[in-house]
């Protein structure tokens, strides 16, 4: 039996070597959850060292599957390396339709830069990114309110930095429970500083010293109601 590690990126993701960007979107965020810390049903089978090593692994299929280039790159060199045949796949890829979004609608990447460069420039954005990164603590709110005056759609930031819809909703809505691995989630969090022109290192600390205050939160509440089940009972 094959070792993780002697796995390649298909198979680790679980995926035909066919598979649409929107197949290994899903098939990525399942890698993630299985795997994570979190995770109930693999969370006797890996010391912290063995998974934090596998998430890297899933983390660099993800992005070489999901990237046009370094994808051919690859396919190429598993058809050298295990015989598969790129070519037949290249064709019945072709067949298929796009499951993400209509191909009408695909963003031009150097429209969406200088749309957001121009919108960056003015004074109401600067002030809103100033305040923003002068905060101890940044909230998903606050990322939201500078991305929708900017007038940035999520499907936009997915087409150019290929993180999904749900996991920059849970972002933006600080939904501790739905967010991904620490790992995934500071690349996640950089990627997104940089589509909104924002210092990363300050975007990252502050967003989860936020979601640490959340969490605790959360906890804090747990407590509480669990002590007024207790004394209602007494």
């Amino acid at each position: 039996m094959k070792q993780f590690n002697q796995f390649n990126y298909y198979e680790i993701l679980d995926i035909p070597i066919t598979s649409t960007l929107f197949e290994i979107r899903n098939a990525y965020q399942n890698a993630v959850s299985t795997y994570s810390e979190d995770s109930l049903i693999t969370y006797s089978f890996f010391s912290e060292d063995e998974r934090e090593e596998i998430l890297k692994t899933i983390d660099h299929a993800f992005y070489t599957l999901i990237d046009e280039n370094k994808k051919a790159e690859y396919d190429e060199m598993l058809q050298k390396k295990e015989g598969i045949d790129v070519d037949s796949i290249q064709a019945s890829r072709k067949k298929k339709p796009i499951a993400i979004f209509d191909r009408s609608k695909s963003i031009n990447v150097n429209t969406f830069v200088e749309k957001v460069r121009t919108k960056i420039d003015d004074d109401q954005i600067k002030e809103i990114s100033n305040t923003i990164l002068s905060k101890e603590t940044i909230s998903g709110n606050d990322i939201k309110e500078l991305r929708e005056k900017i007038g940035i759609e999520l499907e936009e930031i997915f087409e150019i930095e290929r993180i999904s819809v749900s996991i920059l909703k849970s972002i933006e809505g600080d939904q501790v429970d739905q967010l991904p691995s620490p790992i995934y989630l500071k690349n996640f969090l950089k990627s997104y500083a940089e589509v909104l022109h924002l210092d990363s290192k300050v975007l990252v600390d502050g967003y989860l010293k936020n979601i640490r205050q959340v969490e605790q939160g959360k906890q804090r509440h747990r407590k509480h109601a669990d002590g007024r089940v207790r004394l209602h009972r007494g």
